[in-house]
């Protein structure tokens, strides 16, 4: 059986052509091109951290856990992924503990069990406990801790990651400061 090669060729042509417009359109949907109906590019606005509430619950003459409550605001279009919170909490300048919430996403391929999405226009609250340990250095602000008459200063780190609807991922690291209460 002899196949005509100028058959071949056209359809090759034919679906060549096809692939060619389909790469066109396809990407002038996807970068928000001129399309009537595609949403806008808008900036993305990092999302506000605040401190709901400290805890502390003494457990001997040495040791208290200290829990924190995080509260995150999305004010994005797009649902965003908490990935971590790195802090450490101070009373009278003296440092009491440190701590984290979430893990870094490495990759692709890694486990997402550890981030937080916060839909767009929605609070995410998160909390995590660590231990304080009375030694000689803080004494007197672990007093204060127990007894509850503490004021704290908290400081850290927080990363986040939010995709566009273009597929474009964007991911942040920001500093903060809070004080509590």
């Amino acid at each position: 059986m002899i196949v005509n090669t100028k058959i071949i060729y056209a359809a090759a042509g034919g679906i060549a052509a096809v692939a060619v417009a389909m790469f066109f359109v396809m990407g002038n949907i996807f970068s928000g091109g001129q399309q009537p109906n595609a949403p806008r590019e808008t900036a993305i606005v990092a999302p506000p951290i605040a401190v709901k509430d400290i805890t502390v619950t003494k457990l001997d003459d040495k040791n208290a856990n200290v829990q924190i409550t995080f509260t995150l605001d999305n004010p994005n279009q797009a649902t965003l992924l908490l990935e971590t919170i790195h802090y450490n909490i101070y009373v009278d300048e003296s440092h009491v503990t440190i701590g984290d919430v979430g893990q870094s996403a490495e990759g692709f391929v890694s486990s997402q069990g550890e981030l937080f999405p916060i839909v767009a226009g929605t609070t995410l609250t998160v909390r995590d406990t660590e231990t304080a340990v009375r030694n000689s250095q803080i004494g007197s602000a672990w007093d204060k801790m127990v007894s509850g008459n503490a004021s704290y200063v908290i400081e850290g780190t927080y990363s986040y990651r939010l995709t566009a609807a273009n597929l474009q991922t964007t991911a942040e690291e920001k500093e903060f400061q809070l004080t509590f209460p």
